[in-house]
């Protein structure tokens, strides 16, 4: 059984923003998206969704190299819904290609939405459970 069955990853774009860079802050963290955009006059909804296996390899290395399992863990168990694990990271933090899960932000987050039809099994591959930091399961 595969780990998830799509990524979607979606985020406003305000007149001030450069929808180049907002998408580039998007690819840092899921690589492969296609992306589409909504125009809403006063904003973009830019979205972009991917099915690539190697969707979630990049915040698999990012989880470990910045050693936050543990965070992300808990903003994972918080963001799951059924088969959807949702979570919202900081734009500019994603731009710079690191995770912050302080959202808060005037340009407003990029929201991440995993679809899994096995969510204990994603978050356990995705930002297992450590001890001392180290993974444990």
């Amino acid at each position: 059984m595969e780990l998830f069955e799509e990524v979607e990853v979606e985020a406003y774009v305000y007149p001030t923003e450069d929808i180049e860079k907002v998408k580039r802050a998007m690819l840092n963290l899921i690589p492969g998206l296609e992306f589409e955009v909504l125009d809403r006059v006063d904003y973009i909804i830019l979205t972009g969704k991917t099915r690539s296996k190697k969707a979630l390899s990049r915040l698999y290395e990012l989880f470990r190299g910045q050693a936050i399992l543990d965070t992300a863990r808990s903003f994972l168990e918080e963001g799951y819904f059924g088969e959807e694990i949702i979570f919202k990271v900081n734009k500019q933090a994603a731009y710079a290609g690191v995770v912050n899960f302080n959202e808060e932000s005037p340009l407003g987050p990029i929201t991440i939405i995993i679809r899994t039809k096995d969510p204990q099994r994603l978050m356990k591959w995705l930002a297992p459970r450590t001890k001392d930091g180290v993974p444990i399961e």
